[in-house]
């Protein structure tokens, strides 16, 4: 399932947060919506909660059978009837009623938190949720599986807070055992949260690995993604005549975009088989092409990159 979660982003070099913003007090009413123009079985299932100066709000693509008592035929139907369903996850239900047809429904729902999975994260140790943060593990898909991983792949035991937020990356058994076969056991539950919400999944590693790029660290994992170092975008530096290279010569040339057009570029002007350093100054100094140009057209001819570095970094210009 899809999920639009509120999250602090994601971003480089800093561990990325989570924060689900749907907290509802217990036996309120939280609207609801249902649009029913997804493709493949879906609807689109929005939720909003008004508490005093604060509104929360979530909106999912979940599949038809997961609102248990919704027919699509009739909720397609023209003309408006009641509607009545159940969205039961392992941290607790919703129970929904309202009015539906012409591909779409609206009411209002009571969420209920289900006893037997408090019962069994108090016995986890992780603690007993209140009714709000009981309803972040339902609209987030906590799982009992996914608490006996992290257990199982020794991760420190989280808090319930920090439960909702792994639940809502998408870090559940699944990937934690996928990670773990490939030898990836993140050092902490923020590492595991940022592997998750940047998608630096089994299948990007393996990916690398098959360019040549092995046992590499969490950190260089979390850096390739961020950046988009991918077999593509190897590949296409292979292609440019710049292989074998570094994961920090990647990763460097990653976050200034040179690219195979800016090398080739260089090499028309007569600079070709530049070192990955040398392009790299070139590149954070803005010199270009053509820089180049504008220096002949003042009577000035570099003989070498160095000698273009150091008349830009000397304050010409290509004015």
């Amino acid at each position: 399932m899809n999920r639009s979660l509120i999250f602090l982003a994601a971003i480089l070099f800093a561990m990325v947060s989570v924060s689900s913003a749907c907290l509802a007090k217990a036996g309120s009413a939280i609207p609801f919506s249902i649009q029913a123009d997804r493709p493949g079985g879906e609807v689109q299932l929005s939720l909003n909660r008004n508490r005093g100066e604060h509104h929360d709000s979530m909106s999912t693509s979940v599949a038809l059978s997961e609102l248990a008592g919704v027919d699509m035929a009739s909720l397609r139907d023209s003309g408006l009837r009641p509607i009545q369903f159940t969205y039961a996850k392992q941290a607790g239900r919703l129970d929904c009623s309202g009015t539906g047809g012409n591909g779409a429904a609206s009411g209002q729902c009571t969420f209920a938190a289900d006893p037997g999975f408090a019962d069994f994260l108090a016995a986890q140790g992780i603690g007993r949720p209140s009714e709000e943060q009981s309803y972040d593990l339902t609209m987030t898909e906590a799982t009992r599986d996914q608490v006996e991983a992290l257990a199982a792949y020794h991760y420190p035991r989280p808090s319930i807070d920090k439960l909702v937020e792994l639940a809502a990356v998408g870090a559940d058994r699944q990937f934690i055992a996928a990670l773990a076969q490939r030898g990836y056991a993140p050092s902490g539950l923020d590492k595991l949260v940022e592997f998750a919400a940047l998608e630096v999944t089994p299948a990007f590693i393996d990916g690398l690995a098959s360019a040549g790029y092995r046992n590499l660290s969490a950190d260089d994992l979390v850096q390739a993604k961020a950046l988009d170092i991918d077999p593509a975008f190897i590949a296409r530096l292979a292609g440019a005549g710049y292989r074998d290279l570094s994961m920090s010569d990647l990763t460097q040339m990653a976050a200034l975009e040179i690219t195979p057009e800016y090398i080739a570029s260089f090499a028309k002007a007569g600079f070709a088989n530049l070192p990955v350093d040398t392009l790299v100054q070139l590149k954070a100094l803005d010199v270009t092409p053509e820089f180049i140009h504008s220096l002949e057209a003042h009577g000035l001819h570099a003989r070498s990159a160095n000698d273009l570095v150091k008349l830009k970094a000397a304050g010409l210009d290509d004015e």
